[in-house]
């Protein structure tokens, strides 16, 4: 039976990663284009939408219910939302706290006589005041509480929870998704962290560029680093743009005492950033106060500190041993003696090949055990457990593996030992894992944050955690992941999560029928992907339309942007890119 897309698309339009609201994964049916962009293209912030203040004698039903309308004067500090206030109130309610993003219509009632009320809302995400934004779980409903009072003769409001409620659709016109970067520990790769941000322009070039100075957000604190000290601080209330480059007036002292290598990586940040957030920056002036300073040398340019495209050339099992698929060609890994006799599944590969002194990694059928090998060494087993997820692996060479028995326990191991004969084995215990059925643990290809899809009393979480090193040198070893923040609330099993890029995601649950993998972009619209009946397995590249797959026939297929192809190469299964 085939699923109608169209009731996917609300689930997605709100989440700063992308994903808010909550639905099932499909098993069935055409998946159609998630629209996550705001609606509006015009430079005006407030378009299409006039506050109207409170009109006299109003109920105070009507004072509430006129309140939160006038919630989309977020362009003009909500001049007309503060006549609903009373003068103490409207000073002391702090409007950036958080927006509450809801669907259909508040039901407000009396609480208690006629000077207490509440505004009940069908919750669909919270975003608070760094622009992170979470989604809520399915059926999540919050009530906000308002005490009024008379003044002259008018019923105004002078109790109220900080921060604005916002329907749906006027959300997605008045904020928009913008891109910070951060740098992994060691500065090789520039990270993503996606806000939810209000304006356009030059208004929203100011909310980026504090945003990118106040740091990253929670579950990428420790895990990323950033070029500019703390304290750092935009000293102008604008970024002009003009002619494509935007100024930015820094906090003078720490500027001038920045190394130049440290002035290069804030520029090349700052420079990634609002080009990631707005299309009309091409360049980036920064100035010590109102003073320009020299960089003495180009920065390195963004592209260059991307992870590297990964290889085509994927891992699996024929024959029940590892093997490469080339192409349409199948052959023997190089220089890897035969693992026949465990028998090899769900196995991973580093972003080096094996001849090149990379390493492989793959479970028992049991998924009980852990094997690693690397060139020259012996076949060694660093983890046992219970339900491992298929690993994988960091850009640093640590392999990932987490048990799915709930017990919370995530593991990291070397192969090769870091050029030793040992293989380094670290242990963690996640509470916030405990008591979750984990089946997919991805690392991304930056090597700083972990993917996790995990399931707990019929609901599926999907969630973002960074991960934490005991140091910044080359292939230091995790210690620790940070609490995460959750993008992705579900009814139903999402059985593996797969990174396609450093801001997609897709989703992907085996099933008999029409099976259509979700995908997921965490800073743009997300496109479709094509169905293939029984699908079994999946195995993700460079984008979401990178794809193989393998249906219940052990059919291999490849997918181009709007079908499947079935492939001549037979009896390879279990494929994996790098990583």
């Amino acid at each position: 039976m085939r699923t109608n897309v169209k009731r996917f698309i609300g689930m997605f339009a709100l989440s700063a990663l992308l994903l808010s609201g909550c639905a099932s994964i499909p098993t069935g049916g055409d998946v159609g284009k998630v629209q996550n962009s705001p609606g509006s293209t015009s430079d005006d912030f407030n378009i299409g939408y006039t506050e109207q203040p409170p009109a006299p004698n109003a109920s105070q039903q009507d004072i509430v219910r006129g309140f939160l309308d006038a919630a989309t004067g977020v362009g003009n500090n909500f001049q007309v939302a503060k006549k609903y206030l009373t003068d103490a109130a409207a000073v002391s309610w702090d409007s950036s706290e958080r927006t509450v993003v809801y669907q259909g219509t508040p039901e407000i009632s009396a609480t208690g006589g006629n000077s207490a009320f509440s505004a009940k809302l069908q919750v669909q995400s919270i975003v608070d005041a760094s622009g992170i934004l979470t989604p809520a779980p399915p059926r999540s409903t919050e009530s906000l509480k308002f005490g009024l009072t008379k003044v002259d003769g008018q019923w105004r409001i002078n109790s109220l929870p900080d921060g604005i409620a916002l329907a749906t659709n006027i959300f997605t016109d008045l904020f928009r998704h913008q891109t910070l970067y951060f740098y992994d520990p060691g500065f090789r790769y520039l990270v993503p962290d996606v806000r939810w941000l209000a304006g356009k322009g030059g208004s929203a070039a100011v909310g980026v560029v504090n945003a990118l100075l106040n740091g990253p957000a929670p579950y990428l604190k420790g895990a990323v680093a950033s070029a500019f000290p703390d304290g750092m601080r935009l000293e102008s209330p604008t970024v002009p743009i003009e002619n494509s480059i935007a100024t930015v007036d820094l906090s003078a002292k720490p500027l001038l005492d920045a190394s130049s290598t440290a002035r290069l990586q804030m520029q090349t940040q700052l420079l990634a950033t609002l080009q990631g957030g707005l299309n009309t920056v091409t360049g980036v002036q920064m100035r010590a106060g109102s003073d320009q300073i020299a960089l003495g040398s180009a920065p390195q340019p963004a592209d260059a500190l991307r992870p590297a495209a990964v290889s085509s050339r994927l891992i699996g099992v024929a024959n029940n041993d590892l093997a490469y698929l080339d192409g349409n060609a199948v052959g023997p890994i190089a220089g890897l003696a035969s693992v026949a006799q465990l028998g090899p599944r769900s196995p991973a590969q580093t972003y080096q090949l094996f001849a090149e002194g990379g390493a492989v990694a793959f479970l028992d059928a049991a998924q009980n055990s852990l094997y690693t090998i690397a060139p020259g060494h012996t076949v060694v087993k660093p983890v046992t457990g219970q339900k491992l997820t298929p690993p994988s692996f960091s850009p640093r060479n640590w392999v990932w593996t987490a048990e799915g028995n709930g017990s919370g326990n995530v593991y990291a191991a070397h192969p090769g030992g870091q050029n030793t004969l040992q293989t380094p084995v670290v242990s963690l215990n996640v509470d916030w894992l405990k008591g979750r059925t984990v089946t997919s643990f991805r690392i991304s290809r930056d090597g700083t944050r972990v993917l996790i899809a995990s399931s707990s009393n019929g609901q599926t979480q999907l969630q973002l955690a960074g991960i934490l090193r005991q140091d910044s040198t080359d292939n230091s070893a995790p210690r620790d992941l940070t609490p995460p923040t959750t993008i992705y609330w579900g009814s139903s099993a999402a059985s593996l999560a797969y990174w396609a890029g450093e801001n997609s995601i897709v989703l992907f649950s085996p099933g008999n029928g029409d099976v259509a993998p979700m995908d997921i972009e965490l800073a743009k619209d997300s496109d479709q992907l094509p169905v293939l009946a029984a699908m079994q397995q999946l195995s993700v590249g460079n984008s979401p339309t990178d794809l193989y797959a393998v249906d219940a026939k052990g059919k291999l297929f490849k997918s181009s942007s709007s079908a499947w192809s079935e492939s001549p190469t037979k009896g390879i299964q279990g494929l994996a890119f790098s990583g």
